[in-house]
């Protein structure tokens, strides 16, 4: 029902933003950035570095568009967002999860590094371990931050699931990635109003 709720904010946020594209031209990306902002600095229990979901971001992906911002991807964009009912969305919402993602938030690709354990085997279990242990975010600090940490994650990419996991998993994690994917879909917008319109009479 969740995920149904999500089409439909879509698809209505789709449907606004094409009636009101004849009309409104597309706003400077530094107005974007404030929206954006505001956006979570209303959000009472929110500070930066957080963890975002799909279903905080949907109202304001429509919220964009209606001010003019095209979003063409805005699917994809919800796509690359971690669910709400997903597993690290689930932990990082606990009162201890909170704590645990607001100490590794300052670590480089730590999210990605979250992300990638958990599906490994015993994965879950071990990103559990991490969260309830004292001092559970220094292996994040470890991982992201040192020579070592880096052999760790060449060592941990032969594991089923893991993937290549010093690398980032180019999902989005916080407001920070979702600005800089945003600013990517307003710049190719902006550059799609600017192409010259082909002509289509056929020469006489």
């Amino acid at each position: 029902m969740r995920h149904l709720r999500l089409a439909l904010i879509v698809l209505v946020a789709a449907s606004a933003q094409s009636s009101l594209a004849a009309t409104r031209p597309i706003p400077q990306f530094s107005e974007v950035r404030q929206a954006v902002l505001r956006y979570f600095q209303a959000r009472r229990d929110y500070r930066p570095g957080d963890l975002i979901t799909r279903q905080t971001i949907a109202p304001l992906l429509g919220q964009l568009q209606q001010k003019g911002l095209p979003l063409p991807d805005s699917k994809q964009i919800l796509e690359s967002v971690p669910s709400d009912d997903g597993f690290l969305a689930r932990q990082l919402a606990t009162p201890a999860g909170r704590s645990f993602m607001r100490q590794v938030a300052r670590y480089p690709d730590a999210y990605d590094r979250l992300d990638r354990l958990s599906r490994m085997p015993r994965g879950e279990q071990t990103v559990r371990d991490l969260i309830r242990g004292p001092d559970g975010y220094k292996m994040l600090q470890y991982m992201t931050t040192t020579p070592g940490g880096e052999e760790m994650g060449r060592m941990l990419s032969n594991a089923p699931g893991a993937g290549d996991f010093n690398a980032p998993t180019g999902r989005i994690y916080t407001v920070d990635a979702l600005l800089a994917q945003l600013e990517k879909s307003h710049a190719a917008s902006v550059k799609a109003t600017r192409q010259p319109k082909r002509s289509t009479k056929r020469a006489s």
